[in-house]
């Protein structure tokens, strides 16, 4: 779920990045002009927000930050909720390298793995693949701006929507035999895409958009929804962007972030752990122990009760300075005599709640449990 954060951060740069002045102009001549001014900007501010539904599975995503050119650099400060977590994170971007703090530590990543080699490049490329619909796009005129709109489910508007995907999941995986069969397998049911470009500047300062679309892996079907806007301000105005040094001399690779030891029992991760390893006393009927793991970079332990691959339970824990109650998404709840939060979402609920300076998480996907069971092996945890 950390890289989600990742792809959805770059798969709006597209967007935001492709913007960028009275004789009476067409649309034609007013995305030409937007085009040419979109090459030219020196540095902007931006605003981002985004809603992505996948098979009824919710995120959020809220992005503010800065851009500059020559040398392109990216600063980005982003919040993301899903699943019952709220995660805050910041970004540091170059040419050369990606630093992105989440979770107390600095990660280091190439750039090519968030789809940006050349933010102008980026910039042209956007902007051309739009004017390759000139025609279906519609233009108003409204107080100091014109407005484009680009509305249907035209199957070509597809290079627009495989563009954004393919950049936002990285190099590798873009060109992956996989991601070719997902975005081949792309079937748009509507799009809604609006333009604001500014009449004197002819900087792009608004987009909005709304997708639909459908798309199927291993013959099982997935439904998407995005909708969000993205504005530019303080055109020209936001001053040079450095990598802090701490960013530079802490961070690790996303192999080092993402890395986790293989399965051990509970007396191995004990071993390793800092703090006492508990465990629940009581399980539903069927439920046995398969695996536990032990995250060294949040000194996290994860350990799985499942009864078969559709029913599973899995308690997490690790020190509140990594990650805390506040954090956690969801509703009050009373647990273990604490206060707690709790998530529901169809099949999948999680409890989170903090003893003994830890953040604990029970959480259980399965189509037979109820609430009062969950609860049951929470209380017993010792």
């Amino acid at each position: 779920m950390k890289k989600v954060g990742f792809y959805i951060a770059s798969f709006l740069l597209l967007l935001v990045l492709s913007a960028c002045g009275t004789k009476d102009l067409d649309k034609a001549e007013v995305l030409a002009k937007s085009i040419e001014e979109s090459t030219a900007l020196k540095s902007y501010s931006i605003d981002m927000n985004l809603d992505i539904d996948t098979d009824g599975m919710e995120q959020k995503m809220d992005i503010t930050g800065d851009i500059t050119h020559n040398p392109d650099a990216m600063y980005l400060n982003m919040k993301m909720e899903a699943l019952g977590m709220d995660i805050v994170s910041e970004m540091y971007m170059t040419k050369d390298a990606a630093y992105m703090s989440m979770f107390g530590e600095w990660i280091k990543m190439d750039t090519e793995e968030l789809g940006i080699s050349s933010f102008d490049q980026l910039n042209e490329e956007s902007m051309e693949k739009l004017n390759q619909f000139t025609e279906q796009i519609e233009m108003k005129e409204e107080e100091g701006k014109y407005i484009l709109t680009l509305s249907g489910n035209d199957e070509t508007y597809k290079t627009l929507i495989e563009d954004y995907v393919s950049s936002s999941m990285g190099s590798d995986l873009a060109s992956s035999p996989e991601m070719e069969e997902l975005l081949n397998s792309i079937n748009i049911n509507k799009i809604d895409l609006e333009y604001h470009v500014d009449k004197e500047t002819f900087i792009q300062t608004t987009q909005v958009f709304n997708i639909d679309l459908e798309m199927e892996m291993d013959d099982i079907k997935i439904p998407l929804k995005m909708k969000g806007e993205a504005t530019i301000s303080n055109i020209n105005g936001v001053d040079p962007i450095e990598v802090p040094q701490e960013a530079i001399d802490n961070a690790i690779t996303e192999d080092e972030m993402y890395s986790v030891s293989e399965s051990m029992n509970v007396d191995e991760i004990q071993e390793l752990s800092s703090y006492q390893v508990v465990e629940p006393t009581h399980l539903p009927e069927g439920y046995v122990y398969t695996e536990g793991y032990y995250d060294e970079t949040m000194e996290m332990v994860m350990l799985s009760y499942d009864k078969d691959p559709n029913n599973w339970i899995m308690v997490s824990s690790n020190p509140v300075e990594y990650l805390s109650l506040q954090d956690m998404d969801g509703d009050d709840i009373t647990v273990r005599g604490t206060n707690g939060v709790i998530f529901e979402m169809e099949d999948y609920v999680s409890i989170s709640w903090e003893e003994n300076g830890l953040l604990y998480e029970a959480a259980s996907s399965s189509n037979e449990l109820t609430l009062e069971q969950v609860l049951e092996v929470v209380e017993s945890i010792q």
